[in-house]
């Protein structure tokens, strides 16, 4: 059975969450599978709360090298997500 993970923060990084987004954490056999499903992105752990902490990390790599390279290298589906990523986090001045 899925579990849905509220996200109002990204701490201790300091990125500013401009809305709430849930994360689904779903077991995979024996770990946890947590995924931002309208960004594409998905981590795993041993734990729910494990696995929750890997996919807020792996969402800001993915953030910052998307940020990176910029939206005109971007293919449709990368930039489709970083638009997606946009609408739910900011990077901080």
């Amino acid at each position: 059975m899925p579990t849905v993970v509220p996200i109002d923060t990204l701490a201790p990084e300091r990125y500013e969450v401009l809305k709430p987004f849930h994360v689904v954490v779903r077991p995979h056999g024996d770990e946890y599978t947590a995924s931002f499903v309208e960004a594409n992105i998905n981590a795993s752990g041993d734990t729910i709360e494990e696995a929750v902490r890997n996919v807020k990390d792996v969402i800001l790599a993915t953030f910052e090298d998307l940020l990176e390279h910029g939206e005109s290298q971007l293919g449709p589906g990368p930039l489709r997500q970083v638009r997606v990523l946009q609408a739910f986090i900011r990077k901080p001045a």
